[in-house]
């Protein structure tokens, strides 16, 4: 005799009908995956979202249903169903609601039987702790530890778990002594969902430092092609006319083109050059006036010179110094 099928609970009615709302009110929704995520950390990441989000912890075979009764592509999230899924609906934009969802994720120490999804790598060097039966616990792990000055030290870096392994109840016990918490838990995004788009974590994981970087690099190259080739914008305009400016006194001082405004400057230029011509004749052919005015260069030229070779003495002893310093840490660390 075939079994006869009841009708729906009216629970999942409700639930399947929940989910159509969401899907069709918000603009944009993700579905996340919260495996791992302690109830005390899904009650506060539902406090942070309160104000620009709607949680929704459902079965997977009620998305399903109410996914196939929207049809169109909504039915583009199916493929991502699966483990334990919540639906996270809001107003913001892809990228914001992915931040968001990032910013979750908390530092978590590795379960025993768990499969590390990361390369676990405990590096050399000293612990805080004292010797004791720790000692045991931490060799135990793989972890090559030894008492040195009345500490415990690490002696060499290892490689405790790789990324696809289970991990040893002895390991984990060595990372949690260690305090060492190599994932991190949160809310894990599988997509996110705006007008018939799908946008997977690679689309939305964005490096916004970087990304402000290349805006910034790019003004300024902007900046600089634009005044190169003397572009009026209201933000070249300025330094347009300024460099109009410099240039223009630049061609008057070495055309010699008497105007008051770079009389001055061509006076001082010529004063210059007649003490360079000076500088390169025999004193026979100078006046006292201008033999002391080139004594005068001459003495000014070799102080100047004496101060930069005073100069790059001083950075050569120092860098000497810090060289013969780094040495003796050197030799101190070998040695102990």
């Amino acid at each position: 005799m075939a079994a006869v099928k009841g009708n729906p609970k009216p629970w999942k009615l409700q639930a399947v009908e929940e989910i159509r709302r969401l899907f069709t009110t918000y603009p944009v929704f993700a579905l996340v995956s919260f495996r791992g995520v302690t109830s005390g950390q899904m009650q506060k990441i539902r406090r942070e979202f309160r104000d620009f989000a709607a949680i929704k912890v459902i079965k997977n075979s009620l998305i399903e249903k109410a996914v196939k009764s929207l049809g169109g592509d909504y039915e583009k999230v199916l493929d991502f169903l699966g483990d334990q899924v919540a639906i996270v609906a809001t107003n913001l934009n892809p990228f914001k609601l992915y931040k968001k969802l990032e910013e979750t994720k908390v530092p978590s120490p590795l379960k025993p039987g768990q499969i590390s999804p990361v390369d676990v790598v405990v590096e050399k060097g000293p612990t805080s702790f004292p010797p004791g039966p720790i000692i045991g616990d931490l060799q135990a792990g793989g972890i090559p530890a030894a008492i040195e000055k009345g500490k415990i030290v690490i002696k060499d870096t290892v490689t405790l778990v790789k990324a696809g392994e289970p991990v040893k109840p002895e390991v984990a016990r060595a990372l949690e002594l260690l305090e060492i918490k190599p994932v991190k838990l949160g809310l894990d995004t599988r997509i996110v969902y705006e007008n018939g788009i799908i946008f997977t974590p690679d689309m939305l994981a964005i490096d916004t430092e970087k990304l402000t970087e290349n805006f910034a690099d790019a003004y300024r190259n902007a900046i600089n092609l634009a005044v190169n080739v003397a572009y009026v914008t209201p933000e070249t305009a300025e330094i347009l006319i300024a460099k109009a400016v410099i240039d223009a006194r630049n061609l008057a001082i070495n055309a010699a083109i008497f105007e008051k405004d770079v009389i001055e400057d061509i006076i001082a230029k010529a004063h210059t050059d007649m003490l360079a011509l000076a500088s390169c004749l025999s004193d026979d052919a100078l006046d006292d006036e201008l033999k002391s005015m080139v004594r005068t260069t001459v003495t000014v030229s070799e102080e100047r010179k004496e101060e930069e070779e005073k100069e790059e003495t001083k950075e050569e002893e120092e860098e000497e110094e810090e060289k013969e310093e780094e040495a003796i840490e050197g030799l101190g660390a070998l040695f102990g």
